[in-house]
């Protein structure tokens, strides 16, 4: 695993960007410079018209070639490929990557012209070719180029395949907290790691199919003889991972110790889970984790940026996407009765209320006999336009007048009412802390969790916004905003 972003990013998908965006820039580079290895009368007098040498053709066909190649992989991004789970499929894969290339060649062409008729033309430029011969060029490289990826990307998968590349654990416990986090595992294998077992212990006897049999943890170490790095070195694990609460837990310090000095980990169980789900364990969160604990600080300049970034997008959003609001403030008055607009308190920042806009997707007495009730599946209050704009977001862009205001922010926890906070307040621990930051339109938990309106799914979204707010930076907003303009494009998530 690699730190990126504030948050892990597995070793598979870091090495499958880093090679393939490698990949994709050599057969564009190979392509969009060949004609000036052995240059042509025609490619001289093209060079001299626009007054450049063939060292300096060379280096925009150069720069052309990677940002035509950073084009290449947003589309199979979009497209899903480098969720190990679908791209590990071979049908999957070839689809993917023929809806890929096809994507990526529109955008490129879109992207060429848009700069051809811009300021930033030479960004793009390919010096000595005419626009015809540009676009042939293009098109011919990105067919070879996605051709030459999923050439790669099976061998890539065969390999992992043979070679078992996983990072293999043992945990020293057993109990509920660990089931969780083998159940993580299990949903997120392109995390890379495999419990190989739990190890039984004397202050935790739960019986659990897992436990590695013949072998039980004392406080002076393995009982019967052996040792922990002799158990890591027989069953080929390279990590630990302690008990939750472990400060709490009699373990053999100097065994683990021992282990950390030969090169195994010792990893704590809330690392661990944080790793593999991108969540922070709530039931297992302690208030000294908050205090002292890693993460839950900011980069110098942090919230200024974060506040420059949701005036600047909501003011642009606001006015890109004026006519369709426009068009469904109309359409939502032709289908039902009522205002267009729909206002509902909700807590924020620090606990204090504010007033949400969104769209009406709602009849207008929705709530006038049940009182405050989450939405549900196929939810009869739901009008025909509403079901459309609810499906395609459009009811969430009057919140970009509440970013633009200041009460809430482009990225943060889903903000909730006062009624629904207090009744899950009491019931999941630490959920108030969610408000230590401005409530979002998108964050972390939408983005990684569908909708729910259950307290579980209440508690599993608390996870992911614990872990937003603990890891919280510009780079990891960014992350997320590009990740929800792809669940909007596929029309997929919460």
């Amino acid at each position: 695993m690699f730190q990126v972003l504030r948050h892990y990013l597995p070793a598979q998908k870091a090495l499958l960007v880093f090679s393939e965006t490698l990949i994709l820039f050599g057969v564009n580079a190979a392509g969009l410079t060949m004609h000036l290895w052995r240059p042509t009368r025609n490619t001289y007098v093209a060079l001299a018209h626009e007054s450049l040498s063939l060292e300096v053709a060379n280096q925009r066909c150069l720069v052309a070639a990677f940002l035509f190649a950073v084009i290449g992989q947003i589309a199979i991004s979009f497209n899903e490929l480098y969720d190990i789970r679908r791209s590990t499929s071979s049908h999957t894969r070839a689809q993917g990557f023929i809806v890929s290339a096809g994507s990526a060649i529109f955008l490129t062409l879109a992207v060429y012209f848009v700069a051809e008729v811009s300021d930033i033309g030479p960004l793009l430029d390919v010096p000595g070719l005419t626009l015809l011969e540009t676009i042939r060029k293009l098109i011919f490289v990105l067919v070879v180029g996605f051709g030459c990826l999923w050439a790669w990307r099976s061998l890539f998968h065969w390999a992992l395949r043979k070679a078992g590349v996983r990072t293999r654990w043992i945990a020293l416990s057993s109990g509920e907290h660990v089931t969780e986090l083998a159940l993580e595992i299990e949903d997120h294998p392109a995390a890379g790691v495999e419990l190989v077992g739990l190890l039984a212990t004397d202050f935790e006897p739960t019986p659990d199919p897992r436990l590695l049999p013949h072998v039980r943890l004392t406080e002076e170490g393995l009982e019967g003889g052996g040792t922990l790095s002799g158990l890591a070195e027989s069953n080929q694990v390279s990590e630990f991972v302690l008990p939750p609460n472990s400060s709490r837990t009699p373990l053999p310090t100097d065994e683990l110790l021992r282990c950390r000095l030969t090169g195994i980990r010792v990893r704590s169980y809330e690392s661990a889970f944080e790793l593999v789900s991108g969540k922070v364990p709530v039931d297992a969160l302690r208030a000294e984790d908050l205090r002292v604990g890693a993460g839950y600080d900011q980069q110098p300049g942090f919230e200024f940026a974060k506040r420059t970034l949701d005036i600047f997008v909501s003011l642009v959003g606001i006015v890109i996407t004026a006519p369709v609001q426009l068009l469904a403030i109309f359409a939502i008055r032709l289908d039902s009765k009522g205002p267009a607009l729909f206002l509902q308190d909700r807590v924020g920042r620090d606990g204090r209320n504010f007033t949400l806009y969104k769209f009406r997707s709602m009849r207008a007495d929705a709530e006038e006999d049940s009182g405050p009730v989450w939405a549900s599946d196929d939810d009869p209050r739901v009008t025909w336009v509403g079901n459309f704009i609810r499906k395609t977001r459009i009811d969430e862009l009057p919140q970009l007048y509440n970013v633009l205001v200041g009460d809430m922010s482009l990225v943060g926890p889903r903000p909730e009412r006062e009624h629904f906070v207090d009744q899950l307040a009491e019931d999941i621990p630490w959920f108030r802390q969610r408000h230590l930051v401005k409530p979002g339109v998108t964050g972390w938990a939408q983005i990684n969790y569908p909708y729910g309106n259950t307290a579980e799914d209440a508690r599993q979204k608390l996870q992911f916004d614990l872990f937003y707010i603990k890891y919280s930076s510009l780079l990891f907003d960014v992350s997320i905003l590009l990740n929800t303009a792809k669940i909007v494009v596929l029309r997929r998530g919460t």
